[in-house]
């Protein structure tokens, strides 16, 4: 695949570390819980990894942690209830956790891949921070694999880059990279 021959590069990142990702005695909101502190450095090097893409859209989950995290990408974002997490739906008092089926969280990312495949067709960059369990089915739904097959790893911050042109199936550029956290987990990358 040729770069001229690309209509749409897209970026799935999952957002950076959140109460909800570690062991804590501290009381928070666990259907949307905020960045922890080393969460908040983990966004801060995801936005310098992005500081020199110029021209994007930028769709985010409504959650917290999701939009803190794409803060530090821009603040010009689209928020997007179809990323919410596995799970979760939005209620007239904030979010709460329900039942979710694969088959339902299998064409909600169906619906956003073929959404943004249809308004993002003209040499374009999208990115999409939303959360790890639904990462799995975008990154799925974007290329092409069904369901059961394999599971994809997904961590805090992670870049998975899957671009698209009109004559070839969509090729996997980057999946689960956090180069960008050398600065700030140091040792840890050797093990996720």
């Amino acid at each position: 695949m040729r770069n001229d021959e690309m209509y749409l590069q897209l970026y799935i990142i999952r957002h950076a570390e959140s109460m909800g990702n570690i062991e804590t005695d501290e009381p928070f909101d666990k259907t949307n819980p905020p960045l922890t502190s080393h969460g908040k450095k983990q966004a801060y090097a995801l936005g310098e990894r992005f500081k020199d893409l110029k021209e994007f859209t930028l769709y985010v989950s409504p959650l917290d942690r999701a939009k803190e995290t794409a803060s530090c990408i821009s603040d010009n974002m689209i928020i997007d209830y179809d990323l919410l997490e596995r799970g979760v739906r939005a209620t007239e008092n904030g979010f709460e956790d329900f039942e979710e089926s694969d088959a339902g969280c299998i064409e909600r990312a169906e619906r956003v891949i073929e959404r943004i495949k249809e308004k993002h067709r003209n040499h374009e960059n999208v990115i999409i921070v939303a959360h790890g369990m639904y990462a799995q089915y975008l990154i799925r739904a974007a290329l092409g694999i069904p369901f059961g097959i394999m599971r994809f790893s997904v961590y805090n911050t992670s870049v998975t880059k899957i671009n698209f042109c009109e004559t070839e199936l969509p090729k996997l550029a980057l999946q689960n990279d956090v180069s960008h956290l050398r600065e700030t987990d140091g040792e840890k990358l050797f093990w996720m």
